[in-house]
């Protein structure tokens, strides 16, 4: 699943492309793909969170639609193009899950309870780098009590050889699959409902998806550092690390990690309204709502 796959795109912008999202939207709200009424070419939605101020105003300028996850996204998107974006909540409610109810319950029970793994991943052309070595000597710490460590490793990650050092530590690995595939976002719904508590060193959507299911988050703060590979990973590092966007990313990453930085399999009334903040839980859509934002 993390094998390269033919890039044939539905969707004009790329990041409606990403990881099925604009797919599983479309099919929560009883849409076919080519209704003539859908404006396929105008809708633009950002794949994942972003945390902080960075936004392409370029693709929200060019679209005639913007969705987005919350208020805490729209501020940044109001500010840099002057359009105010629909907000829809965290994608991963949209999804059905790839695995049944009776297939997910036989999984969970033979894996018993499960400590589930996020580590930072790469983006495109930029590798994330950092001690897996103190971030496993950590899952070693937290683990008591868990039967299962269940890894779920990036596309890219897996093609990078990542994933040989988890395997050696005798966790269980997995992947929701690649970037360009339509059920990515099932795959990862039934992953995340395998587990009993999460653990990453690095803050991203998955905090967000996983609390929006149930799931206690542990952050554990680590250096990771972002290593550019080639000409776009250096214009993509330039584009995500100006002063401003940098600033802002890291007075948010912060409040992130000091949230989240418990292990504790209870989710806290701080945790719950920082990420229902971030990820807009409150701005959840009925099919019906979603069809009439898609197609107005």
């Amino acid at each position: 699943m993390s094998a390269p796959l033919p890039y044939h795109p539905h969707f004009y912008f790329d990041d409606c492309n990403y990881y099925g999202i604009l797919f599983q939207l479309l099919k929560y709200s009883k849409i076919e793909i080519d209704d003539s009424g859908l404006p396929l070419h105008e809708i633009y939605l950002e794949h994942g969170i972003v945390i902080g101020n960075l936004v392409r105003a370029d693709s929200v300028n060019l679209a005639r639609k913007t969705l987005t996850f919350s208020k805490y996204r729209s501020q940044f998107i109001l500010e840099k193009t002057g359009k105010t974006p629909s907000l829809i909540g965290p994608y991963i409610h949209y999804a059905e899950g790839i695995l049944d109810e009776e297939a997910l319950s036989k999984i969970k029970t033979s894996l018993g309870r499960v400590l589930l793994v996020f580590p930072s991943h790469s983006i495109g052309a930029v590798a994330a780098e950092y001690d897996k070595n103190q971030f496993c000597l950590e899952i070693e710490k937290r683990k008591a009590g868990y039967d299962t460590v269940l890894v779920c490793m990036y596309w890219k990650d897996v093609q990078n050889g990542d994933h040989d050092y988890y395997q050696k530590m005798g966790y269980k690995l997995t992947t929701a699959g690649h970037r360009d595939d339509l059920y990515f976002l099932d795959r990862l719904k039934s992953i995340i409902l395998l587990a009993d508590m999460v653990i990453s060193n690095s803050t991203g959507t998955h905090i967000g998806y996983s609390l929006f299911l149930g799931k206690p988050n542990y952050l554990f703060k680590q250096h990771v550092s972002l290593v550019s590979k080639s000409k776009s990973g250096n214009n993509l590092l330039r584009n995500h690390y100006q002063p401003e966007v940098t600033s802002t990313k890291d007075r948010d990453n912060q409040l992130l990690y000091d949230t989240f930085n418990i292990f504790s399999d209870k989710i806290t009334s701080e945790q719950c309204n920082l990420a229902n903040y971030i990820w807009g839980f409150d701005c959840i859509k009925t099919p019906e709502e979603l069809k009439a934002i898609l197609l107005n």
